[in-house]
């Protein structure tokens, strides 16, 4: 074998590699992560031109495997960010409808206006940002941050006035029906959240 076939093989092995490590993190991965298992982004511009992953978004790469998935994309190019109130519901099953934007809570001085169309922002202090913070999987089986029910029902309680009410009546019934529902919890955050009053008041309205 010549030395210019020894190259391309060694190269060829590399590949069959780096493709297993990035099908093994569910078909994706970030140039982050790329670099943390040894994957050099010279490689994943390799494999990009020669076809055997494609660039889906500002660094984060997929292969043929990888299903496109909004929530999970949208959490890998952004840090800091909360899936609540409606679409916290959606990813807990805990509504029918599929939001038409992303409802995301993040800090205050986080900047996302680029994606008014496409997201609600909600901004809070920082001290109360995490309260409440869970990992679900979406459909496609990824994992993402969102609220646990009990903050959800703090949150959509907070902001009744600018949702759809009948909707939001039934979704909440249905988190507080719910098994795993503590509501203790809720009303630990809902101190924290400084909205007690609301929220006993509304639970005691729909209950």
């Amino acid at each position: 074998m010549t030395k210019c076939g020894k190259i391309v093989n060694k190269e060829l092995a590399m590949y069959e590699k780096f493709l297993k490590i990035i099908n093994n993190n569910n078909g994706v991965i970030t140039t982050k992560e790329a670099e943390k298992k040894g994957i050099l982004r010279v490689f994943l511009k390799k494999m990009t031109d020669e076809g055997i992953i494609k660039r889906i978004a500002h660094g984060i790469y997929a292969t043929d495997k990888f299903m496109y998935d909004d929530y999970y994309i949208f959490e890998l190019k952004h840090s800091n960010i909360i899936f609540s109130h409606n679409t916290a519901l959606y990813l807990h099953n805990m509504t029918e409808r599929t939001p038409n934007k992303m409802d995301i809570t993040t800090k205050r001085n986080k900047n996302l206006s680029s994606y008014k169309d496409t997201i609600n922002l909600f901004r809070i202090n920082d001290n109360i940002l995490e309260l409440g913070k869970c990992k679900v999987k979406t459909i496609y089986g990824n994992t993402v941050t969102t609220y646990n029910l009990e903050r959800t029902v703090c949150d959509m309680i907070r902001i009744k006035s600018t949702t759809d009410i009948e909707l939001t009546n039934k979704s909440i019934r249905k988190c507080i029906k719910n098994k795993n529902f503590d509501a203790n919890k809720m009303f630990i955050y809902a101190k924290k959240m400084k909205i007690f009053d609301k929220v006993k008041n509304y639970i005691e309205a729909v209950i």
